[in-house]
């Protein structure tokens, strides 16, 4: 019985990922990170080596993730941003994980925690886009919003 309900439960979670746009994913993908970076602190704090490994490893992994979609020809500077961010982020974590130094890793937390909270609102329709945007720096606010839209994917 077990096997049948983990098997449904698995499908269900597939279709709903199926079924996110691509500012959903990004924002599930900051939050599991803050997550992460948060049990990963727990787990130095508590002397729990497996864990803290296994979190700050899924950290990492999320991280690549993030970096691999980069589209960095079209995002420009905020896509150059956001990559020298995620080198700073793996350097970070990797120094936490040798050292077990919480305050490294609380620096990571603080520095993903607005960017995920970007994106949920993002991702939530709280920020919309106005159909005629002022012009801010030579382009357009939409513009702007587009490029860091490619910058991420």
């Amino acid at each position: 019985m077990y096997h049948k309900q983990k098997a449904v439960c698995g499908a269900y979670q597939k279709n709903e990922l199926d079924n996110l746009t691509p500012v959903q994913i990004v924002a599930r993908l900051y939050q599991a990170l803050e997550l992460s970076l948060k049990r990963g602190r727990e787990a130095i704090i508590a002397g729990d080596p497996a864990t803290k490994g296994e979190q700050l490893g899924r950290a990492l992994a999320i991280i690549g993730e993030l970096q691999a979609a980069l589209n960095l020809e079209e995002g420009g500077e905020i896509g150059g941003n956001l990559n020298n961010l995620y080198f700073y982020l793996t350097a970070e974590i990797t120094k936490v994980n040798l050292a077990n130094d919480v305050l490294g890793l609380d620096n990571a937390i603080v520095t993903v925690k607005p960017l995920t909270e970007a994106w949920v609102e993002l991702a939530a329709g709280k920020v919309k886009v106005a159909s005629k945007s002022p012009s801010v720096g030579g382009r357009s606010v939409e513009a702007k919003q587009q490029v860091a839209f490619q910058a991420t994917f």
